[in-house]
């Protein structure tokens, strides 16, 4: 029986190069497979069946998703040919990429069978180099049965293993998300993944179209992380395997143990105490090790308004005093793709914790870094910021230059102030300020921008203060309307700063100055079966030339991602949709955004979303019928104004559009 030795496995998690020293095990059937620095080896077992495609190299493992009992392919433990595999940079796909011994003793490992592998194999479908590789539903990576994407709208999981979800499959409609996780079908049990997988590779994709292209799956799995290369000796199934710390057999414990859940927290949380601290001195198994850590880094990513704005809204702090400015640099080249945006704080500024500060909903992601006698570390954590209700946000690509768009969103349902004519904002004189659409006229916490009140009352209780008061909010009364604008991004008479990098620095009561941020309205507990019409309109343009605005449009539903339509600058879509004149409040373009239906039940708040839809697609603005904007000069002042052509509730998201 061979002696146990020191393995190092390099890996790479959301960009970031990890080395971690795993004590190996002694096994007396010890298998090998070797792989080039940079490529990505399908499967533990490594079992390549050229051919068994009709002519396509596809590698398959063995595998038991508890489904049909497991597939064998081919004769085990053989090199990967490097024509076989494919690569994604960055991209951490969950297997080193140096060699390594992998332990096959059923009695130093009694998760595994004596051949090896473990009960869910990481298995990637790929093809020969110089194929096409953006299109999960092409055919080429359809898994091994149960989970074939079938040509059409994807499993939901990342079969090719290149950090994309269902890119190229068909959805609906475009706007629309779904649940998806960022790791291969064959890790799933009953359809779903186990261990750290569950939680942590969970994310949402958006549906978005291309030009005239027919719409698909966007591939970001917004707040997903693909697994870890392997459980590093500590409890919990890092790599997702269905064996949990199977490497730990009878060897020394790791020296890391990196968190299993997500953390969540609040937007607009107290600024003077954050309520979020996360501390990467309980990873460590010695306690002794914390104080020799060195180098610390800690990155933070963000959501898709961060990566339109010209700085992201969220901050890290050394203290739970958010009092000042916070602490890092942006970085724009985060994220599977290298492209997103977010914040990068470096050692001495910030050591074993830090206190990360959000004013918007959604999932991010957080990665501490480190070096501990000479070995660097990285662990990372997704955090979940969760604000109740429906929470609408909007951005644009101009905000910086001065242009100036308002969120709008209606309730269209059980509203009796104005039966026949239901509208937004400006309505014609017999229904004056019905107050059924929340925007920046009327719809703000006591003491909010402008010294404004909230006038507009749609039958809920008020929030408590501390729902809208906190870090990144311009409201600042001791109550909280509901529904209200948390932030109106531009303001009566001026332009954000974009050289402002604080999303605590807000306008001042004028408008001018300040922070670059979205506009945010929340409903903080509806009623169940209410509809929300959102919209955002081109207020005003002080960017010099004129140019399109692209904006973007996110609804949340108890802090998950249900919506997420237009402008993407991180993908390769067209920059639909284009709001181009502008007019106040009752003659500049609007986008049309969709409809937000509340279901409500013992269980808790879901939501379901239509998008508005043009039947008669304006090519300058709509691009294709995927998104609707209303001009004033071609649709006329009803569609600036009126919900529906006869200003009535609308029976579904496309009667919200004029044309």
């Amino acid at each position: 029986m061979r002696a146990s030795r020191l393995v190092t496995a390099t890996f790479v998690v959301a960009g970031i190069v990890m080395t971690a020293a795993n004590p190996g095990c002694s096994s007396s059937t010890p298998s090998m497979f070797t792989v080039d620095s940079g490529m990505d080896a399908p499967g533990t077992s490594d079992v390549s069946a050229p051919g068994a495609d009709g002519g396509r190299d596809v590698t398959v493992g063995t595998h038991d998703a508890g489904k049909d009992g497991p597939i064998k392919l081919g004769t085990p433990d053989v090199k990967v040919p490097d024509s076989s595999v494919t690569t994604e940079a960055g991209f951490n796909d969950a297997r080193p990429d140096v060699s390594f011994d992998v332990n096959t003793d059923a009695a130093c490992n009694p998760d595994a069978a004596v051949s090896g592998p473990p009960p869910l194999q990481h298995v990637c479908i790929i093809f020969p180099a110089g194929a096409d590789d953006n299109n999960e539903c092409d055919g080429h990576h359809d898994p091994p049965a149960p989970f074939p994407a079938n040509g059409s709208g994807g499993n939901g999981f990342d079969d090719n293993c290149n950090g994309l979800v269902d890119e190229g499959c068909s959805c609906n409609a475009v706007g629309t998300t779904k649940t998806c996780y960022l790791l291969p079908a064959t890790q799933t049990v009953d359809g779903l993944p186990i261990g750290w997988c569950a939680q942590n590779s969970k994310g949402t994709v958006a549906c978005s179209q291309h030009g005239e292209s027919s719409p698909t799956w966007n591939g970001q799995c917004r707040g997903a992380q693909p697994p870890y290369a392997s459980d590093f000796c500590s409890p919990g199934d890092f790599n997702c395997d269905g064996a949990t710390a199977n490497e730990n057999c009878a060897c020394n414990p790791g020296v890391i143990q990196c968190p299993t859940a997500p953390l969540t927290t609040i937007p607009y949380p107290p600024p003077s105490a954050l309520p979020l601290e996360v501390n990467a001195a309980p990873w460590f198994v010695k306690a002794s090790d914390v104080a020799k850590a060195t180098d610390w880094k800690w990155t933070l990513t963000g959501g898709d308004c961060d990566n339109i704005l010209p700085h992201p809204s969220f901050g890290i702090y050394a203290s739970s005093n958010a009092t000042g400015d916070p602490i890092g640099t942006q970085s724009n080249t985060l994220g599977t793709a290298g492209n997103e945006h977010g914040i990068v704080a470096m050692a001495p500024a910030v050591t074993t914790s830090v206190y990360p500060a959000f004013s918007l909903s959604g999932d991010y992601l957080l990665a501490a870094s480190w070096t501990l006698n000479g070995t660097p570390y990285t662990c990372s954590v997704k955090v979940q910021v969760l604000a109740p209700g429906v929470r609408a946000e909007g951005c644009w690509d101009t905000e910086g230059q001065g242009d100036d768009l308002d969120l709008h969103m209606a309730k269209v349902n059980d509203f009796s102030q104005c039966a026949t004519s239901r509208g937004w904002s400006d309505l014609p004189p017999a229904c004056m300020m019905a107050n059924e659409d929340c925007f920046y006229a009327d719809c703000y916490a006591t003491g909010g921008f402008g010294g404004s009140t909230d006038t507009t009352n749609w039958g809920y209780a008020d929030s408590p203060a501390s729902a809208c008061t906190g870090w990144g909010s311009q409201s600042t009364g001791s109550t909280c309307g509901n529904p209200r604008l948390d932030r109106d991004a531009n303001g009566l008479s001026g332009a954000c700063d974009s050289t402002i990098t604080n999303p605590n620095t807000g306008m001042d009561l004028l408008g001018d100055g300040g922070y670059c941020g979205p506009e945010n309205i929340n409903v903080d507990h509806p009623a169940n079966n209410d509809r929300f019409a959102v919209g955002l309109r081109f207020y005003t343009q002080n960017a010099t030339p004129p140019v399109p605005v692209h904006a973007h449009v996110n609804v949340y539903c108890d802090g998950v991602r249900v919506l997420s339509a237009g402008y993407d600058p991180t993908t390769a879509g067209a920059n639909y949709p284009q709001l181009i004149s502008q007019g106040a409040d009752s003659m500049g373009d609007m986008w049309k955004v969709g409809l937000v239906t509340t279901q409500v039940t013992g269980a808790g708040l879901t939501c379901t979303v239509a998008p508005t839809q043009s039947t008669k697609p304006d090519p300058m603005r709509d691009g294709s019928n995927a998104f609707c904007v209303d001009d004033y000069a071609l649709d006329g002042a009803s569609s600036q104004i009126l919900l529906t052509t006869g200003g009535l509730e609308p029976a579904n998201a496309n009667a919200l559009c004029f044309h």
